[in-house]
């Protein structure tokens, strides 16, 4: 038996706007995933400036590839833990 016609109406505004919801959590998260990769590479970039700037060799390497595993390894994780929480979220199959 099929629904009336109101309540068919009544659900499918509430879908719209429950897809509308969804569809800006998503854009948001999106955005700060941007946000947060471009930060991680802003502060990796910092800590190896800071290694070019240094006068003792050793210490100035030490800090050029920490600035390298910081800005990557802070980008890696960011983007992983973006995709589990889409994943999470359906976003993604």
């Amino acid at each position: 038996m099929p629904l009336p016609r109101h309540i068919r109406e009544e659900m499918e505004v509430k879908r719209v706007q429950e897809h509308r919801l969804a569809q800006r959590d998503s854009f948001w998260a999106t955005v700060r995933m941007g946000l947060m990769c471009i930060a991680w590479c802003g502060v990796g970039l910092v800590i190896m400036a800071w290694g070019l700037r240094t006068t003792d060799y050793d210490l100035g390497q030490i800090a050029w590839r920490g600035g390298q595993i910081v800005g990557y390894a802070g980008i890696l994780f960011t983007v992983a833990r973006w995709y589990s929480k889409a994943r999470q979220r359906g976003d993604t199959e």
